[in-house]
């Protein structure tokens, strides 16, 4: 799985940025949390809907309560999950931040629906993957494990052998300035690795 976050860019617009996505086939893109109704919002709105893409915000759960999109990506110190899950019931989907030892359970009991491991190679490596991938297992839970990054496609099979469900990247993770090019490839590695389901 490829998430697409849509970021400023001065190359390129963020609709442009979500109809190169589209056109790559990826299936979900992430709206920066610096955007705003005045960045034509509407319009990535309007993108999504019309292919059936799902749509996440970042941090921002008044306007995902406001236009009704796919579901919002939280940091921790952002709001509660359990608290957004009682205002606004189980049509959101819900990511969020985590470190390699951080409390499963109370994620679980919140309905949280993927976790990211946000930062990578930066903050985070192979092995942190690894040791996230291990802690969930052993508190018996499953999330989806979501890596965001500079990542290369060289690294994905690694990083899905690690634990890895899937990748998160935006335009500056891509070779300008064939931006549609770069994605259009990395759509298509990210298509050929081998996911190892857990038995």
């Amino acid at each position: 799985m490829l998430q697409f976050t849509l970021t400023p860019n001065p190359n390129m617009s963020l609709a442009d940025q979500a109809s190169m996505a589209v056109k790559a086939g990826c299936a979900w893109i992430e709206i920066d949390p610096t955007v705003t109704d005045n960045d034509g919002l509407q319009a990535i709105i309007n993108i999504c809907r019309e292919n059936e893409v799902i749509l996440i915000f970042r941090h921002n759960d008044l306007l995902l309560e406001k236009t009704r999109v796919h579901g919002i990506h939280l940091s921790q110190g952002d709001i509660d999950p359990v608290k957004l899950r009682e205002r606004l019931g189980g049509h959101p989907i819900i990511g969020i931040d985590v470190t390699p030892d951080s409390p499963m359970r109370p994620l679980k009991q919140a309905d949280v629906d993927y976790i990211v491991l946000n930062g990578y190679p930066d903050n985070y490596g192979i092995n942190d993957i690894t040791q996230l991938r291990d802690n969930q297992l052993s508190q018996g839970i499953t999330f989806p494990i979501v890596v965001s990054g500079r990542i290369d496609t060289s690294e994905l099979q690694t990083l899905i052998d690690a634990g890895a469900s899937g990748f998160e990247i935006n335009i500056n993770s891509l070779q300008a300035p064939e931006y549609n090019v770069a994605l259009a490839a990395f759509k298509k590695a990210t298509d050929n690795v081998t996911v190892h389901r857990p038995d």
